[in-house]
């Protein structure tokens, strides 16, 4: 299935307005400006960048690297630069505290890989590529979302359809429904996946109007952190949407060019008891679990305006799981009751590498103005 539009959603003016947002640093009055990213097909922007991680649960980890990250345009189709963003570690380490207070510092592979955002990827010249427009809004992929006249609420795929039913594909199983069951079918965006550091690469995201210092704009983008629940083990449908605020700081002249300075917020929270989840489990399912999960942050970037280029980010997340539930013991035993709590913390810095600079390997940054011959 091809990528839909584009997830992430701008606020319009006539909406309702939302709670304000405290910014740490003032604006700078100053001229509007258009703030777009410029992709060339062939061509990569290579970044040098740094990650500091910790957790905090029964067991927890301070971790710390030191990357390369280069982001190459595949190619341009329907409006989106296909991107494949790799991440190459120069230096890992981890300190690690298991539940039983033993401590093990680890040195971690260096690892080589193209950045996982979940599902909604195109097979680009043998390259996983996620689709991102000119605003740096992520294309998804859609799945369509039955609401059953009960209040139930399932996302997957019809994958057949007879006279009187719909054979409908979640997740985890495949389910015959009764058409008279159905009370509205519609497509819906497949969330973008949570992992490690991978919200990183999410923003930040661009007003479609030009703003002037001390404008702001709004999204809504669909994410999802991947944990089990505690019993039975299994991924649950925790998806929710990221609400992000973006403020253009400044806009200044820095080494010849027009340099746009730019804050972002963002946050949300999944609580399966909450009105707007609750229907997408059943009864008993409520009766025995409780699972919540947030995500919030907030980071800082400049961008080369004439060039569309992000020159340097900074930027910061928290992530806070929390998983109980009521486990079924056999016999006339009672219920187990267990909990899951776990925080992580993660800083990121980014700083587009000039050309001419000589990377650890030997090899110098290319001159990102020169077309690359194919």
């Amino acid at each position: 299935m091809p990528a839909g539009p584009a997830a992430a959603k701008e606020s319009s003016r006539d909406e309702p307005k939302e709670t304000p947002v405290a910014w740490t640093q003032k604006f700078v009055p100053g001229q509007s400006v258009t703030l777009r990213l410029k992709h060339t097909p062939g061509q990569s922007l290579l970044y040098e960048g740094s990650i500091k991680r910790s957790q905090q649960s029964a067991a927890r980890y301070d971790e710390s690297g030191e990357f390369y990250l280069t982001v190459l345009c595949v190619e341009q189709a329907d409006g989106f630069d296909q991107l494949a963003i790799r991440r190459t570690y120069l230096d890992r380490k981890r300190l690690e505290v298991l539940e039983n207070g033993k401590k093990i510092d680890r040195i971690l592979p260096n690892t080589d890989e193209i950045v996982n955002l979940g599902p909604s990827f195109n097979l680009v010249n043998k390259l996983r590529c996620y689709a991102f427009d000119a605003q740096n809004r992520p294309a998804c992929r859609t799945e369509e979302l039955l609401i059953l006249k009960n209040g139930q609420q399932l996302c997957g795929q019809v994958v057949k359809k007879e006279k009187d039913k719909l054979v409908f594909l979640t997740g985890d199983d495949t389910i015959d429904i009764l058409r008279d069951n159905v009370a509205d079918q519609r497509p819906v965006e497949k969330p973008l996946v949570c992992h490690d550091e991978s919200p990183h690469y999410l923003f930040p995201l661009f007003s479609k109007r030009a703003v002037a210092p001390g404008d702001e704009w709004r999204f809504k983008i669909p994410v999802i952190i991947p944990v089990e629940q505690l019993a039975p083990a299994r991924v649950l449908p925790t998806q929710f949407n990221l609400s992000l605020v973006g403020r253009l700081r400044e806009v200044r002249q820095g080494g010849g060019a027009q340099v746009a300075v730019v804050d972002y917020q963002f946050s949300g929270v999944f609580d399966s008891r909450a009105a707007e989840f609750r229907a997408r489990f059943p009864d008993e399912f409520h009766q025995m679990n409780r699972t919540i999960h947030s995500l919030s942050g907030s980071g800082s970037v400049s961008v080369d305006v004439e060039k569309g280029r992000i020159l340097e980010k900074s930027e910061n997340f928290n992530v806070v799981v929390d998983d109980k539930a009521d486990i079924p013991q056999p016999a006339d035993k009672p219920a187990q009751h267990k909990e899951q709590r776990m925080e992580i913390v993660s800083s990121f810095q980014l700083k587009l590498l000039p050309p001419g600079t000589r990377l650890r390997n030997g090899m110098a940054v290319p001159d990102y103005d020169v077309k690359a011959e194919h």
